[in-house]
Protein backbone atom coordinates (compact mmCIF):
# COMPACT_ATOMS: atom_id res chain seq x y z
CA UNK A 1 0.00 0.00 0.00
CA UNK A 2 1.35 3.38 -1.08
CA UNK A 3 1.61 5.54 2.05
CA UNK A 4 1.28 8.30 0.49
CA UNK A 5 -2.02 8.16 -0.99
CA UNK A 6 -3.64 10.43 0.72
CA UNK A 7 -4.14 13.61 1.96
CA UNK A 8 -3.93 12.54 5.71
CA UNK A 9 -0.78 10.50 5.06
CA UNK A 10 1.35 12.98 3.45
CA UNK A 11 0.31 15.05 6.32
CA UNK A 12 1.46 12.55 8.63
CA UNK A 13 4.92 11.78 6.92
CA UNK A 14 5.93 15.70 6.40
CA UNK A 15 4.60 16.33 10.76
CA UNK A 16 7.02 13.78 11.51
CA UNK A 17 10.13 15.25 9.75
CA UNK A 18 9.53 18.31 10.85
CA UNK A 19 8.02 19.90 7.63
CA UNK A 20 5.67 21.55 9.91
CA UNK A 21 4.31 23.85 6.55
CA UNK A 22 3.78 21.09 4.19
CA UNK A 23 2.19 19.09 6.93
CA UNK A 24 -0.80 21.80 7.67
CA UNK A 25 -1.05 22.04 3.89
CA UNK A 26 -1.96 18.28 3.35
CA UNK A 27 -3.83 17.93 6.48
CA UNK A 28 -6.00 21.43 5.45
CA UNK A 29 -6.71 19.76 2.26
CA UNK A 30 -7.86 16.28 3.96
CA UNK A 31 -10.76 18.39 5.74
CA UNK A 32 -11.92 19.97 2.34
CA UNK A 33 -12.08 16.25 1.33
CA UNK A 34 -13.97 14.78 4.61
CA UNK A 35 -14.28 17.42 7.42
CA UNK A 36 -15.28 14.96 10.06
CA UNK A 37 -11.40 13.33 9.66
CA UNK A 38 -10.07 13.31 13.37
CA UNK A 39 -7.07 12.05 12.25
CA UNK A 40 -6.51 15.70 9.74
CA UNK A 41 -7.61 17.73 12.38
CA UNK A 42 -5.55 16.91 15.05
CA UNK A 43 -2.18 16.82 12.47
CA UNK A 44 -3.55 20.33 11.09
CA UNK A 45 -3.94 22.03 15.45
CA UNK A 46 -0.47 20.42 15.94
CA UNK A 47 1.00 21.57 12.92
CA UNK A 48 0.24 24.87 13.75
CA UNK A 49 1.08 24.67 17.11
CA UNK A 50 4.48 23.94 16.11
CA UNK A 51 5.08 26.87 14.06
CA UNK A 52 3.67 28.81 16.55
CA UNK A 53 1.09 29.75 14.58
CA UNK A 54 -1.20 30.64 17.29
CA UNK A 55 -4.40 32.45 15.64
CA UNK A 56 -4.85 29.70 12.99
CA UNK A 57 -4.40 27.35 15.92
CA UNK A 58 -7.54 29.05 17.83
CA UNK A 59 -9.66 28.92 14.57
CA UNK A 60 -9.12 25.45 13.88
CA UNK A 61 -9.55 24.43 17.47
CA UNK A 62 -13.08 26.20 17.25
CA UNK A 63 -14.20 24.83 14.18
CA UNK A 64 -12.85 21.43 15.50
CA UNK A 65 -15.05 21.79 18.77
CA UNK A 66 -18.03 23.41 16.63
CA UNK A 67 -17.96 19.96 13.70
CA UNK A 68 -20.39 17.76 14.07
CA UNK A 69 -19.14 13.84 14.05
CA UNK A 70 -16.41 14.24 14.92
CA UNK A 71 -14.71 12.08 17.81
CA UNK A 72 -13.22 13.21 20.99
CA UNK A 73 -9.57 13.65 20.87
CA UNK A 74 -7.88 13.82 24.09
CA UNK A 75 -4.40 14.89 23.00
CA UNK A 76 -6.13 18.38 21.80
CA UNK A 77 -7.44 19.04 25.51
CA UNK A 78 -3.48 20.54 26.13
CA UNK A 79 -4.05 22.71 22.67
CA UNK A 80 -7.33 23.93 23.54
CA UNK A 81 -6.32 24.89 27.09
CA UNK A 82 -2.69 26.43 25.91
CA UNK A 83 -4.52 28.59 23.01
CA UNK A 84 -7.78 29.57 24.62
CA UNK A 85 -5.58 30.83 28.25
CA UNK A 86 -6.77 34.41 27.70
CA UNK A 87 -10.51 33.32 26.39
CA UNK A 88 -12.39 31.13 29.54
CA UNK A 89 -15.35 31.59 27.54
CA UNK A 90 -14.41 30.13 24.66
CA UNK A 91 -12.56 27.71 26.71
CA UNK A 92 -15.86 27.08 28.50
CA UNK A 93 -17.53 26.29 25.24
CA UNK A 94 -14.38 24.24 24.28
CA UNK A 95 -14.71 21.99 27.23
CA UNK A 96 -18.62 21.75 26.56
CA UNK A 97 -18.35 20.58 23.15
CA UNK A 98 -16.42 17.73 23.88
CA UNK A 99 -18.53 16.69 26.83
CA UNK A 100 -20.96 15.54 23.98
CA UNK A 101 -18.34 13.88 21.84
CA UNK A 102 -18.74 10.29 21.16
CA UNK A 103 -16.05 8.23 22.69
CA UNK A 104 -16.04 9.53 26.21
CA UNK A 105 -16.99 7.41 29.47
CA UNK A 106 -20.00 8.94 31.89
CA UNK A 107 -17.47 9.89 33.94
CA UNK A 108 -15.33 11.95 31.42
CA UNK A 109 -18.61 13.92 30.21
CA UNK A 110 -19.05 14.81 33.61
CA UNK A 111 -15.67 16.06 34.36
CA UNK A 112 -15.85 18.36 31.38
CA UNK A 113 -18.81 19.68 31.84
CA UNK A 114 -17.25 20.49 34.96
CA UNK A 115 -14.71 22.56 33.24
CA UNK A 116 -17.29 23.66 31.48
CA UNK A 117 -19.04 25.69 34.02
CA UNK A 118 -15.67 26.44 35.95
CA UNK A 119 -14.43 28.29 32.83
CA UNK A 120 -17.47 30.13 32.38
CA UNK A 121 -17.11 30.91 36.33
CA UNK A 122 -13.85 32.59 35.44
CA UNK A 123 -14.64 34.37 32.79
CA UNK A 124 -17.97 35.98 34.56
CA UNK A 125 -15.82 36.71 37.80
CA UNK A 126 -12.95 38.36 35.15
CA UNK A 127 -15.71 40.26 33.76
CA UNK A 128 -17.11 41.57 37.07
CA UNK A 129 -13.44 42.49 38.23
CA UNK A 130 -12.40 44.28 34.95
CA UNK A 131 -14.90 44.55 32.70
CA UNK A 132 -15.85 43.04 29.27
CA UNK A 133 -14.06 45.61 27.28
CA UNK A 134 -10.85 45.11 28.78
CA UNK A 135 -11.15 41.61 28.41
CA UNK A 136 -12.31 41.69 24.47
CA UNK A 137 -9.17 44.17 24.34
CA UNK A 138 -7.46 40.86 25.46
CA UNK A 139 -8.82 39.05 22.64
CA UNK A 140 -11.65 37.01 24.91
CA UNK A 141 -13.66 36.08 22.02
CA UNK A 142 -16.26 33.51 21.97
CA UNK A 143 -15.50 30.27 19.94
CA UNK A 144 -17.90 31.11 17.26
CA UNK A 145 -16.07 34.31 16.66
CA UNK A 146 -12.28 32.41 16.74
CA UNK A 147 -14.18 29.90 14.48
CA UNK A 148 -15.95 32.68 12.06
CA UNK A 149 -12.29 34.57 11.71
CA UNK A 150 -10.29 33.44 8.36
CA UNK A 151 -6.53 31.29 8.50
CA UNK A 152 -3.94 31.34 6.38
CA UNK A 153 -4.44 28.44 4.88
CA UNK A 154 -8.44 29.53 3.63
CA UNK A 155 -6.87 31.68 1.25
CA UNK A 156 -3.99 29.46 0.02
CA UNK A 157 -5.60 26.46 -0.67
CA UNK A 158 -7.37 26.44 -3.92
CA UNK A 159 -6.15 30.31 -4.36
CA UNK A 160 -4.79 30.90 -7.60
CA UNK A 161 -1.36 30.19 -7.64
CA UNK A 162 0.06 33.51 -8.94
CA UNK A 163 -1.70 35.56 -7.10
CA UNK A 164 -0.06 33.94 -4.12
CA UNK A 165 3.02 34.84 -5.36
CA UNK A 166 2.44 38.15 -6.30
CA UNK A 167 0.96 38.83 -2.75
CA UNK A 168 4.11 37.36 -1.07
CA UNK A 169 6.40 39.52 -3.24
CA UNK A 170 4.16 43.01 -2.16
CA UNK A 171 4.57 41.75 1.55
CA UNK A 172 8.79 41.49 1.14
CA UNK A 173 8.35 44.61 -0.46
CA UNK A 174 6.11 46.30 3.12
CA UNK A 175 7.33 46.27 6.38
CA UNK A 176 8.95 44.12 8.50
CA UNK A 177 5.76 42.38 10.29
CA UNK A 178 4.31 41.90 6.10
CA UNK A 179 7.48 40.41 5.13
CA UNK A 180 7.29 38.33 8.31
CA UNK A 181 3.35 37.13 7.71
CA UNK A 182 4.57 36.84 3.72
CA UNK A 183 7.55 34.28 5.05
CA UNK A 184 5.51 32.36 7.38
CA UNK A 185 2.73 31.95 4.48
CA UNK A 186 4.99 30.44 1.64
CA UNK A 187 6.16 27.55 4.14
CA UNK A 188 2.62 26.54 3.96
CA UNK A 189 2.83 26.64 -0.57
CA UNK A 190 4.38 23.00 -1.76
CA UNK A 191 5.41 24.95 -5.34
CA UNK A 192 9.04 25.45 -6.40
CA UNK A 193 9.01 28.96 -6.05
CA UNK A 194 8.26 28.93 -2.40
CA UNK A 195 12.13 27.57 -2.11
CA UNK A 196 13.56 29.75 -4.39
CA UNK A 197 12.02 33.33 -3.01
CA UNK A 198 12.70 32.21 0.81
CA UNK A 199 16.33 31.60 -0.69
CA UNK A 200 16.17 35.02 -2.15
CA UNK A 201 15.19 36.50 0.79
CA UNK A 202 17.73 34.69 3.49
CA UNK A 203 20.38 36.49 0.80
CA UNK A 204 18.68 39.73 0.80
CA UNK A 205 20.48 42.18 4.36
CA UNK A 206 18.60 44.77 3.22
CA UNK A 207 15.42 42.98 5.15
CA UNK A 208 15.44 43.03 8.21
CA UNK A 209 17.27 39.61 10.58
CA UNK A 210 13.86 38.73 12.15
CA UNK A 211 12.62 38.17 8.49
CA UNK A 212 15.81 36.48 7.29
CA UNK A 213 15.83 33.90 10.26
CA UNK A 214 12.19 33.22 9.60
CA UNK A 215 12.89 32.46 6.16
CA UNK A 216 15.36 29.89 7.40
CA UNK A 217 12.64 28.36 9.37
CA UNK A 218 10.27 28.91 6.74
CA UNK A 219 12.53 26.44 4.36
CA UNK A 220 12.70 23.66 6.78
CA UNK A 221 8.97 23.92 7.44
CA UNK A 222 8.60 23.43 3.50
CA UNK A 223 10.25 20.49 3.60
CA UNK A 224 14.27 21.69 2.43
CA UNK A 225 16.88 20.20 3.68
CA UNK A 226 20.81 21.17 3.34
CA UNK A 227 22.95 24.07 3.32
CA UNK A 228 21.31 27.26 2.68
CA UNK A 229 23.38 30.27 2.84
CA UNK A 230 21.97 33.61 4.44
CA UNK A 231 23.72 37.31 4.31
CA UNK A 232 23.50 39.17 7.67
CA UNK A 233 25.52 42.01 9.30
CA UNK A 234 28.09 42.13 6.21
CA UNK A 235 28.49 38.37 6.91
CA UNK A 236 27.91 35.44 5.03
CA UNK A 237 26.84 32.04 6.28
CA UNK A 238 25.84 28.95 5.81
CA UNK A 239 23.38 27.35 7.49
CA UNK A 240 22.79 23.61 7.14
CA UNK A 241 18.83 22.77 7.89
CA UNK A 242 19.71 19.31 8.72
CA UNK A 243 21.12 20.31 11.93
CA UNK A 244 20.95 23.76 12.08
CA UNK A 245 23.89 25.61 14.13
CA UNK A 246 23.35 27.59 16.42
CA UNK A 247 19.90 26.20 17.06
CA UNK A 248 16.99 27.03 14.94
CA UNK A 249 13.74 27.24 16.57
CA UNK A 250 10.81 29.32 16.64
CA UNK A 251 10.54 28.90 20.61
CA UNK A 252 12.83 30.15 23.11
CA UNK A 253 16.25 28.28 22.57
CA UNK A 254 17.04 25.62 25.08
CA UNK A 255 20.12 27.40 25.93
CA UNK A 256 18.57 29.75 27.96
CA UNK A 257 16.40 27.49 30.03
CA UNK A 258 19.29 27.42 32.88
CA UNK A 259 18.81 31.62 33.44
CA UNK A 260 15.24 31.24 32.97
CA UNK A 261 15.59 28.54 36.07
CA UNK A 262 17.29 31.19 37.87
CA UNK A 263 14.82 33.91 37.39
CA UNK A 264 11.77 31.58 38.52
CA UNK A 265 13.56 30.69 41.53
CA UNK A 266 14.49 34.17 42.49
CA UNK A 267 10.42 35.00 42.48
CA UNK A 268 10.19 32.26 44.34
CA UNK A 269 12.73 33.09 46.79
CA UNK A 270 10.66 36.46 47.06
CA UNK A 271 7.93 34.30 47.82
CA UNK A 272 9.12 32.44 50.63
CA UNK A 273 8.89 28.89 48.53
CA UNK A 274 12.78 28.30 48.56
CA UNK A 275 14.81 30.18 51.44
CA UNK A 276 18.24 32.44 50.76
CA UNK A 277 20.56 29.20 51.05
CA UNK A 278 18.61 27.23 48.70
CA UNK A 279 18.34 29.90 46.08
CA UNK A 280 22.08 30.41 46.62
CA UNK A 281 23.03 26.76 46.53
CA UNK A 282 21.95 26.76 42.88
CA UNK A 283 22.14 30.50 41.46
CA UNK A 284 26.01 30.68 42.10
CA UNK A 285 26.61 28.05 40.01
CA UNK A 286 26.16 26.94 36.67
CA UNK A 287 24.61 24.32 36.34
CA UNK A 288 22.67 23.55 33.80
CA UNK A 289 19.61 21.26 35.65
CA UNK A 290 18.09 22.22 39.03
CA UNK A 291 18.01 19.52 41.61
CA UNK A 292 14.58 17.82 42.07
CA UNK A 293 14.11 19.01 45.19
CA UNK A 294 14.10 22.61 44.30
CA UNK A 295 12.59 22.07 40.75
CA UNK A 296 9.60 20.53 42.73
CA UNK A 297 9.14 23.55 45.05
CA UNK A 298 9.18 25.44 41.99
CA UNK A 299 6.37 23.73 40.91
CA UNK A 300 4.20 25.15 43.73
CA UNK A 301 5.87 29.02 43.58
CA UNK A 302 2.98 31.56 41.87
CA UNK A 303 4.94 32.72 38.31
CA UNK A 304 2.73 34.67 36.60
CA UNK A 305 2.73 33.41 32.32
CA UNK A 306 2.51 36.65 31.50
CA UNK A 307 5.42 37.94 32.77
CA UNK A 308 7.41 34.87 31.33
CA UNK A 309 6.01 35.80 28.30
CA UNK A 310 6.71 39.03 27.95
CA UNK A 311 10.63 37.81 28.64
CA UNK A 312 10.45 34.85 26.22
CA UNK A 313 9.14 37.09 23.22
CA UNK A 314 11.88 39.62 24.14
CA UNK A 315 14.59 36.82 23.93
CA UNK A 316 12.79 35.26 21.10
CA UNK A 317 12.93 38.71 19.28
CA UNK A 318 16.65 39.41 19.66
CA UNK A 319 17.44 35.41 18.88
CA UNK A 320 15.71 36.28 15.88
CA UNK A 321 17.34 39.51 14.73
CA UNK A 322 20.96 38.43 15.49
CA UNK A 323 20.46 34.42 14.46
CA UNK A 324 23.25 32.86 13.90
CA UNK A 325 25.60 35.70 15.73
CA UNK A 326 23.97 35.16 18.80
CA UNK A 327 25.87 35.00 22.21
CA UNK A 328 26.89 31.77 23.76
CA UNK A 329 24.74 31.71 26.95
CA UNK A 330 27.23 31.86 30.51
CA UNK A 331 27.02 33.78 33.39
CA UNK A 332 23.31 32.59 33.64
CA UNK A 333 22.56 34.43 37.22
CA UNK A 334 23.59 37.50 35.09
CA UNK A 335 21.01 36.47 32.46
CA UNK A 336 18.27 35.72 34.85
CA UNK A 337 18.93 39.43 36.52
CA UNK A 338 18.32 40.67 32.70
CA UNK A 339 15.50 38.57 32.68
CA UNK A 340 13.91 40.16 35.88
CA UNK A 341 15.02 43.37 35.35
CA UNK A 342 13.00 43.63 31.79
CA UNK A 343 10.06 41.91 34.14
CA UNK A 344 10.11 44.82 36.68
CA UNK A 345 10.15 47.47 33.70
CA UNK A 346 7.13 45.90 32.19
CA UNK A 347 5.09 45.88 35.68
CA UNK A 348 5.63 48.95 36.63
CA UNK A 349 5.29 50.15 32.88
CA UNK A 350 1.66 49.14 32.96
CA UNK A 351 0.65 50.44 36.71
CA UNK A 352 1.52 47.54 38.51
CA UNK A 353 3.47 47.16 41.32
CA UNK A 354 6.44 44.82 41.03
CA UNK A 355 6.70 42.49 44.00
CA UNK A 356 9.53 40.11 43.85
CA UNK A 357 12.23 42.69 45.94
CA UNK A 358 15.00 44.69 44.21
CA UNK A 359 17.22 42.25 41.45
CA UNK A 360 20.59 42.61 42.12
CA UNK A 361 22.54 45.06 40.86
CA UNK A 362 25.75 43.79 38.08
CA UNK A 363 26.67 45.61 35.47
CA UNK A 364 26.68 42.31 32.68
CA UNK A 365 23.22 41.70 33.95
CA UNK A 366 22.52 45.11 32.56
CA UNK A 367 24.52 44.51 29.02
CA UNK A 368 22.49 41.54 28.79
CA UNK A 369 19.12 43.57 29.24
CA UNK A 370 19.86 46.00 26.72
CA UNK A 371 21.15 43.45 24.49
CA UNK A 372 17.46 41.57 24.55
CA UNK A 373 16.25 45.08 23.95
CA UNK A 374 17.84 46.05 21.25
CA UNK A 375 16.05 44.13 18.91
CA UNK A 376 12.67 45.49 20.39
CA UNK A 377 12.94 49.14 20.19
CA UNK A 378 9.35 49.60 20.23
CA UNK A 379 8.85 48.06 23.86
CA UNK A 380 8.97 50.80 26.06
CA UNK A 381 6.79 52.49 24.29
CA UNK A 382 4.31 48.88 24.10
CA UNK A 383 4.38 49.40 27.77
CA UNK A 384 3.47 52.48 28.06
CA UNK A 385 0.74 52.89 26.02
CA UNK A 386 -0.66 49.21 27.64
CA UNK A 387 -0.58 51.43 30.97
CA UNK A 388 -2.51 54.37 29.50
CA UNK A 389 -5.21 51.93 27.91
CA UNK A 390 -4.79 50.31 31.31
CA UNK A 391 -5.37 53.39 33.62
CA UNK A 392 -8.09 54.68 31.54
CA UNK A 393 -10.18 51.75 31.40
CA UNK A 394 -10.11 51.55 34.83
CA UNK A 395 -11.52 54.97 35.45
CA UNK A 396 -13.91 54.32 32.98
Amino acid sequence: MNPFADSVSMGRYHLEHDSYGLASFFFYRAILEENTNGNAWNGLIMSFSLMRREEDAQIALARFALQEGLPFDKNLVTFAMMMFQRSPIALSSWFRAMSKRFGLTAEERDNYSQLADEMEQTYRKAAEEQGETLLNLQGNLTLEEYAGKTMELDNLVGGQVDAIYTRAQAGLDGDMHEALNAVRMLCMVPDPRSEKLLRRVCRNEDLNGKVITQALLSLRWLGVRGNVKIHKMGEPFVVNLDDPQPELTISVPAAYKPALDRMKLWMAKEQGAVTEAEYESHASTDEPELPQELAEKLEKADIPAVLQEVVHTLIRAAYDHYYPFVPTIRETRQWSTAFLLLMREYLLGIGEAWPYGEPEQDDTAVLHRNWLLSASPDFQNSVKTAGLIRASLKKD
